[in-house]
């Protein structure tokens, strides 16, 4: 007769951690969706992937931190339509998307704060952009150690600041000042890994590689203009270089190009615990 009561309360007990497990994994936060109202998601990083289980809702990422969504068609109120999933380098969260047919009531922002949201881990993501953001930013508030790498052209000087290295990435700090007076409209922004020496047309060899990241998106500018720039580490022999363009947008426009030579890279700082954390 002990064993059946120890039996029962032992039942008993894992019914109810099952019942609760079940129900906190059903507990998802709520969207209340309208055709006729666009919903939209904001998280603070760049959204990875998005899942909606079903085909009564479609969705775009309009901007990489920002997930648009909105029902196919019209339901019945109250009806769970789909649940959407929003994965991000290092969180995901989950909603239940429930039709309204009163559009008044229907959601359309919701910002998610990462502390909210279950952590997992992205074995395609290294750093996140948050830190390197971070990291970024106190290299911006940070003193220059590059003094004597600079280029000048039509009265456009660029300088190389800073290069550090952290976490199998260079973070490049570049500077342009404008000594006349008229505005820089930026066209583009150009890396390239190139040989030092120019032969032959047909022998000249040139690699071009794009940052993961830049904190500047701003492309004008009348005397100073800044960047950091975060690329993948990357190496080359010394009879190549690595070159920065800035051109301008217009027929003719400025251009300035700095070469930075491998030794260069080769003398990155590392981050300082103390300054940078």
């Amino acid at each position: 007769m002990k064993k059946i009561i120890i039996f029962s309360i032992l039942l008993v007990s894992y019914s109810s951690l099952f019942s609760q497990i079940f129900n906190k994994s059903d507990e998802l936060q709520v969207i209340r969706v309208n055709v006729d109202i666009s919903s939209h998601i904001t998280i603070g990083e760049p959204i990875e992937y998005v899942d909606i289980s079903t085909n009564n809702m479609v969705g775009d990422i309009p901007i990489k931190n920002i997930f648009r969504v909105k029902p196919t068609g019209k339901f019945r109120d109250g009806d769970t339509i789909a649940v959407l999933t929003i994965v991000t380098e290092r969180y995901k969260t989950q909603f239940n998307c429930v039709y309204t047919d009163n559009k008044n009531i229907a959601t359309s922002n919701v910002d998610i704060n990462t502390s909210d949201m279950a952590s997992h881990i992205n074995d395609n993501v290294y750093m996140p952009q948050s830190e390197m953001r971070r990291l970024a930013w106190r290299i911006w508030n940070s003193n220059n150690k590059y003094f004597d790498v600079s280029k000048e052209e039509y009265k456009l000087r660029i300088t190389l600041n800073n290069i550090y290295t952290y976490k199998g990435f260079f973070f490049i700090d570049i500077g342009v000042k404008n000594k006349s007076n008229i505005e820089y409209d930026v066209e583009q922004i150009r890396f390239k890994i190139e040989d030092k020496k120019r032969t032959k047309a047909t022998n000249f060899q040139q690699i071009e590689i794009e940052p993961v990241l830049s904190i500047n998106e701003g492309k004008k500018f009348v005397k100073e203009f800044r960047n950091i720039y975060v690329f993948e580490k990357f190496t080359f022999p010394d009879e190549k270089v690595f070159t920065i363009e800035i051109s301008e947008g217009q027929i003719s426009g400025r251009t300035v190009i700095l070469r930075i030579n491998y030794e260069d890279i080769l003398n990155a700082d590392s981050f300082n615990k103390n300054l940078f954390y």
